[in-house]
């Protein structure tokens, strides 16, 4: 790999890797907000600035780490606009509990009896379409499904999935729960049997589909387009009983259900991001984690498989003090990512980074309590290794001097412009 680029979407994700070969993955595109809130700018602006650096690469490529709108609805827009960016498109599985699915049962009851323009309709619910999606913008051939054991490649580097285990995820009780519970409710009712039964066939269907895109998978791409057509007509008719289920008196109940465990399916998204780390090879190259808004608690069950030490780590959901993994100050790690945004919805950067011995690469100074009562960078006394005679202060590097090319090829595009790891100059 030749470089990290990470793109200040407001309160969201867009981190690019860039391939010796000037290939790129861009892992994660999206954004919670409309606009900027600096200068109000429509936030697609950025996104199309972001697509346009792009364009003469080698290749490209997507990786998702999980269905929620901060890390994807830049990613969907550019689906639309323009199907054939993306070569290669990874998406996260949703692990399986048997032949239930919690997380996709959840989904499906919020799609159809949520009150309309709640949370769960714009956000929560991707993961339901996005076969669908892909299916009809960069085609089969072109779609991959990711899980704990897979391995993809990158800029002839090999990187492994180590989170989640699509066959073994420790769902909580409460949210196996809640799915079962609302099933339960919905039986009562003669007029729902049809959904009940079609949200069966869209769990196996999608399970199939799963099974049949991992990178292991032998199955031809004709069998492969079956299965995506077989999933999108359930998906068709089950889209097709929504206008049909508003007048069941069991109505009300079901959204007090759904409201209950809002947050905990929430919650769950994150936890089951795609982790992922490059596997060591002979040729050598930097040691990088990515987490997109995993838990602490999925990172503590990862412990054995994890480097005692990484070049750089992409701290899990923007830098905050509710996903900051203990695991971290065991570890030598030389670089923090940090995405936030000026709105802030998740909470400020976790002051155990901003006091922590690695370099901060952040892509907003607004979500920094640091900044806010020093005005200045975090960074500015601390040693970067990457610096000529065996390290030295940060200030000393030639991107505190306005220079565009950093010894540690860590980049932050913001605002105004690109920077290294002094925040100072975002102003």
């Amino acid at each position: 790999m030749d470089r990290i680029e990470l793109h200040d979407v407001e309160y969201g994700d867009c981190t690019v890797f860039v391939g010796r070969d000037q290939s790129v993955l861009m892992i994660d595109c999206g954004s919670s907000s409309e606009y900027t809130r600096r200068d109000g700018t429509a936030i697609h602006a950025r996104f199309d600035a972001i697509f346009r650096r792009y364009i003469p690469a080698a290749s490209r490529q997507f990786l998702l780490t999980h269905y929620h709108r901060d890390h994807m609805s830049g990613f969907l827009r550019k689906l639309r606009d323009d199907p054939n960016y993306f070569d290669l498109v990874y998406v996260p599985a949703v692990p399986f509990c048997g032949d239930a699915c919690p997380v996709l049962e959840i989904a499906l009851f919020s799609r159809h009896f949520s009150a309309p323009q709640s949370d769960f309709s714009q956000v929560n619910t991707a993961c339901l379409s996005i076969f669908d999606r892909l299916q009809t913008t960069v085609g089969a051939k072109r779609i991959r499904t990711l899980c704990a054991g897979d391995v993809f490649s990158f800029d002839h580097t090999p990187y492994a999935v180590l989170s989640p285990d699509a066959a073994a995820f420790p769902y909580g009780e409460e949210l196996v729960e809640a799915a079962s519970a609302l099933s339960d409710t919905l039986a009562l009712y003669p007029d729902a049997s049809d959904f009940l039964r079609l949200k069966d066939v869209f769990l196996r269907a999608y399970r199939r589909c799963q099974s049949a895109f991992s990178p292991s998978s032998k199955i031809p791409l004709e069998q492969r387009e079956a299965l995506l057509s077989d999933l999108s007509a359930v998906w068709r008719d089950l889209e097709a009983l929504r206008g049909t289920l508003g007048h069941l008196p069991v109505l009300d109940t079901l959204r007090e259900k759904l409201a209950a465990v809002r947050t905990l399916y929430t919650e769950t998204q994150n936890a089951l991001s795609l982790v992922f780390h490059n596997v060591r090879t002979h040729s050598g190259g930097p040691d990088v984690l990515m987490t997109g808004d995993a838990d602490p608690a999925v990172l503590e069950r990862l412990a054995p498989k994890l480097y005692t030490g990484y070049y750089a780590v992409k701290a899990p959901h923007h830098g905050t003090e509710s996903h900051r993994c203990p695991l971290f100050s065991d570890m030598e790690i030389g670089h923090f990512l940090i995405s936030n945004g000026d709105y802030h919805a998740g909470g400020a950067v976790s002051m155990r980074y901003i006091a922590s011995e690695s370099i901060k690469h952040c892509t907003n100074t607004s979500a920094c309590p640091w900044f806010g009562e020093n005005e200045s960078c975090c960074n500015r006394l601390l040693r970067c290794y990457e610096q000529p005679l065996s390290g030295a202060l940060t200030l000393k590097c030639s991107a505190a001097a306005g220079n565009r090319r950093t010894p540690c090829n860590i980049y932050v595009f913001g605002h105004n412009g690109v920077c290294g790891c002094h925040c100072d100059r975002m102003k």
